[in-house]
């Protein structure tokens, strides 16, 4: 799945994570973040950064993996002041 923007990533969490039955306390502590930050992510308030999208990601069931054919605005956000 290509994640666009923070605001379909937050969708995509919210979504997976209620499938699932995941608390969004129980979500904060696996990916060491506060209950907070899971609801402002799932609000679209949060950008989060690539480890912590991968750390979220990963507990929800998904693998991310980073194609080096395909440009990736998060890497060259990333790797911009290098």
């Amino acid at each position: 799945m290509l994640m666009l923007s923070t605001r379909e990533f937050a969708s995509f969490v919210r979504r997976t994570r209620l499938r699932l039955n995941i608390t969004q306390e129980s979500l904060a502590q696996t990916v060491g973040k506060s209950r907070r930050w899971v609801h402002d992510l799932e609000a679209g308030k949060v950008d989060p950064s690539l480890s912590a999208a991968v750390s979220v990601a990963a507990t929800l069931g998904y693998a991310v993996s980073l194609e080096a054919d395909q440009p990736s605005a998060v890497l060259d956000e990333i790797f911009e002041d290098l």
